[in-house]
């Protein structure tokens, strides 16, 4: 009878799984470090993706929201009368806005309506008085309109305008952003191929090429709106 013998080398295979042991700890670690990276990067992926969504509804429907832009400008992006801040953390992304002054004059009247969009958007009651005059002139319908004593307008921008800006913006996060951008890019995620494919380095040389592969996984992709 004839013995088959098998020499193992114990210290060789201890190497490599404590190895692959540190690899993983090092991979987690390398996500972990580039965490705040990605965010940022996701944080302003998804605000020029936000604007863009504002501006090509506003082109669609300038009756809507027409207010957050300067006069007869709805959709443009040099025309907005709104800035979106993104601020990115490791575990938060946070987006604030504010309205910005309009400098334009629209085509019946001489002067700027400065915070038009704060105004229209929030259905704020105005009332126009004469300014350095005896009587009021405006146009309606084409024709021009004197008045003599002020005039209240519950809401100037109607009831289309009322609220249009906060609902675009709910609609982009809740239905296009969520469905149409996000998802497909956190399928990505589901499989850690750069896991795998760096594994055998990692058996080799442990925790840092586990740091380097975590790096890649978390942050592998150029992200673009167009």
């Amino acid at each position: 009878m004839t013995l088959l013998r098998v020499k193992i080398d114990s210290k060789e295979i201890n190497k490599i799984v404590n190895n692959a042991v540190s690899y993983s700890y090092g991979f987690l670690q390398g996500t972990d470090i580039d965490q705040i990276l990605f965010n940022q990067k996701l944080a302003e992926f998804t605000k020029e993706a936000l604007e863009k969504y504002i501006d090509s509804k506003a082109r669609m429907n300038p009756e809507e929201l027409h207010h957050v832009y300067e006069w007869n400008k709805a959709g443009s992006p040099s025309a907005r009368l709104f800035e979106i801040t993104p601020k990115a953390s490791k575990r938060v992304i946070s987006f604030t806005g504010k309205f910005l002054s309009s400098k334009s004059v629209s085509d019946e009247s001489t002067e700027p309506f400065v915070n038009k969009a704060n105004i229209m958007e929030n259905a704020i009651a105005i009332t126009i008085e004469p300014n350095n005059a005896d009587v009021l002139a405006f146009t309606v319908d084409g024709e021009t309109v004197f008045s003599a004593t002020s005039i209240y307008i519950a809401n100037p921008g109607g009831d289309e305008v009322a609220g249009s800006f906060g609902r675009t913006v709910e609609q982009f996060f809740l239905e296009y952003f969520t469905n149409g951008l996000l998802n497909p890019f956190l399928k990505k995620f589901a499989i850690a191929s750069e896991y795998t494919q760096s594994f055998p380095a990692g058996t080799k040389t442990g925790f840092s090429a586990g740091i380097q592969a975590g790096k890649r996984y978390i942050n592998p992709i150029r992200m673009t709106t167009e």
